[in-house]
């Protein structure tokens, strides 16, 4: 497995497996977290020694992932693709360094240990894959992933009103979560593969987006598109979407409403990661798929 991937799926793999540990082992589970944690100091390490500053997107991992037949809409191909420039190794250090924290500062957590470390290593390897992923299908699965963990580590260890402050986050960045869809499905209508021949293959590669020779010519957002909703044409829509849904985590106002509730309820750990990797998303989703 290589760097990128064992920075992803250790802590996702061993939380599951901490699944099978019964719950009276509870001095366990805050072991076995931070020995992951410093797993990943290590991998890290390697992955900075390895990484040329003065190049793009490095690391790179390819594999085979969805490849469907939908007829005359064309093949759909989304592949596990993750690699790191310097926007996201910046956002990989910080998340391994606050989880550290995080682990540390939850070494007094009684309440139900074992669900929350799970929960906690679920969440930290969801937030690392977000940042180093480059197929948008694969980011949105990692982002929708980590939204869970966190409405359980607030709904649950959080403080009297953390049932409202758990449920006003979580309907927040549904919202924001289906507005970025959107524009998912309407991306991968537009674009091609660049190997694509007579049959199209549409793809969910992100740097495959970001060249214009890959959108397909009358598209819905091809850049000759006639088609309009209202005053402004279907990329603008697509624009303004991603800068609600990404607005929503950043979070701007009018809607951060649901920040306050979340930073009070949650339990400090949980704090410390939602205003020093979480809110993180929103800018990092405006400058990677939105600008």
């Amino acid at each position: 497995m290589h760097l990128l991937s064992l920075l992803i799926f250790t802590p996702i793999l061993v939380g599951l497996l901490a699944l099978f540990i019964p719950s009276r082992f509870v001095n366990t589970f805050r072991i076995i977290s931070l020995g992951v944690s410093i797993a990943q100091i290590i991998i890290l390490i390697q992955i900075l020694f390895q990484y040329q500053y003065t190049a793009g997107f490095q690391l790179a991992e390819k594999l085979p992932w969805i490849s469907l037949d939908l007829g005359s809409i064309g093949l759909l191909q989304a592949e596990y693709f993750v690699a790191l420039d310097g926007l996201s190794l910046s956002m990989v250090a910080l998340s391994v360094g606050i989880f550290l924290i995080a682990i540390i500062s939850s070494w007094t957590i009684e309440k139900n240990r074992k669900g929350y470390f799970i929960l906690l290593l679920i969440l930290n390897g969801a937030i690392i894959g977000s940042f180093c992923a480059l197929d948008f299908l694969l980011f949105y699965v990692f982002f929708e992933f980590m939204l869970l963990p966190m409405y359980f580590l607030i709904g649950i260890w959080g403080g009297a009103k953390r049932e409202y402050a758990s449920i006003k986050f979580f309907l927040y960045t549904l919202l924001g979560s289906i507005l970025i869809l959107i524009v998912i499905v309407a991306l991968y209508l537009s674009f091609q593969t660049p190997e694509s021949g007579e049959r199209i293959v549409h793809t969910f590669n992100v740097l495959s987006m970001y060249n214009m020779e890959n959108l397909i010519p009358n598209s819905l957002l091809s850049l000759d598109s006639t088609n309009v909703l209202g005053p402004y044409s279907f990329r603008l829509w697509a624009f303004l979407l991603l800068l609600i849904g990404f607005m929503i985590k950043l979070p701007a106002v009018p809607l951060h409403t649901w920040l306050p509730d979340a930073h009070v309820e949650a339990p400090t750990p949980i704090s410390v990661i939602l205003a020093a990797l979480l809110l993180k998303f929103g800018g990092y989703g405006l400058l990677r798929f939105a600008y």
